[in-house]
């Protein structure tokens, strides 16, 4: 990790803790799942983390990690408040840490298949022994593109290669610098793309969608704190922070979530279980 990257990721794991007398209250942690980079993340996420605090009278500290397996290391073990994470790990949080979701972004999320624009690439067939940049393989969209390729008769391993670069403006990187013939990026986050990145790619297939994101508490905190959290994430729909939030992350109404929203992702959640049990320490 460079120095600038270990300074941004200590900016995260230090809070975002206004200097008042209510500091001396033991913070809420607010995990991040870590689809975007540390940057992205300090900058779309600090406004939702001063207006929690505003609202439930007492800090709240931004908190994520280097890769998407220690983020799901660390929700198992209980260490965030409140964590923001994908629907598969918010199953595994539900049924492994006792999580409860409480509230969810009414948007659906697909994974795109983006290739250079100036790539002679038009259809998934013409990806035949090619490089595919993936966030993470625990990621949700790169679950759904492998079974998306899968059913266009592409086996990874054999008909294409994925490699990992962590974040998912890392692997549209690798299409434009010309590692990789092709990217797999979650549709919220290709929005958040740079524009400059965006516009030299092109995408070339989409998945099927499923839920995006979920706030969910640990079952530590206490059913009124709970509540308050639920309440505060919904009324800030109805503020002019919460507008320029939703605005900028590209995520739609933010809508109460309880167990059922989780029901559909148990497959993939069973599914990086056992990658993560496979995976060498």
């Amino acid at each position: 990790m460079n120095p600038k990257r270990r300074e941004l990721c200590a900016l995260l794991l230090a809070g975002l803790l206004p200097i008042s007398t209510r500091a001396a209250q033991r913070p809420l942690t607010l995990g991040l799942f870590p689809f975007l980079s540390p940057q992205q993340l300090v900058m779309f996420y600090q406004p939702l983390a001063s207006y929690l605090e505003n609202q439930l009278h007492r800090p709240v500290k931004l908190v994520s990690t280097k890769d998407f397996h220690s983020f799901i290391d660390a929700t198992q073990r209980g260490d965030f408040d409140i964590v923001l994470t994908a629907p598969h790990l918010a199953w595994l949080a539900q049924a492994n840490a006792g999580y409860r979701p409480i509230a969810t972004p009414a948007n659906t999320v697909s994974g795109l298949l983006v290739v250079k624009r100036t790539a002679d690439i038009r259809t998934t067939t013409a990806l035949r022994g090619a490089v595919i940049a993936i966030p993470d393989p625990l990621a949700v969209v790169t679950l759904l593109m492998e079974s998306y390729l899968a059913k266009q008769g592409l086996q990874r391993g054999k008909d294409y290669r994925f490699i990992t670069r962590g974040t998912h403006n890392n692997a549209a990187l690798s299409v434009t610098s010309g590692e990789a013939a092709a990217a797999v990026i979650a549709s919220l986050a290709y929005g958040k793309l740079p524009d400059a990145t965006r516009m030299q790619l092109r995408i070339i297939a989409r998945t099927a969608s499923v839920s995006s994101v979920f706030f969910m508490v640990n079952k530590r905190l206490d059913q009124s704190t709970a509540d308050a959290v639920r309440a505060a994430l919904l009324h800030f729909n109805d503020t002019a922070a919460g507008q320029t939030f939703l605005e900028q992350t590209h995520y739609q109404r933010i809508l109460p979530a309880d167990s059922r929203s989780l029901s559909s992702m148990s497959a993939y959640a069973l599914q990086i279980q056992q990658m993560m049990k496979d995976m060498p320490p």
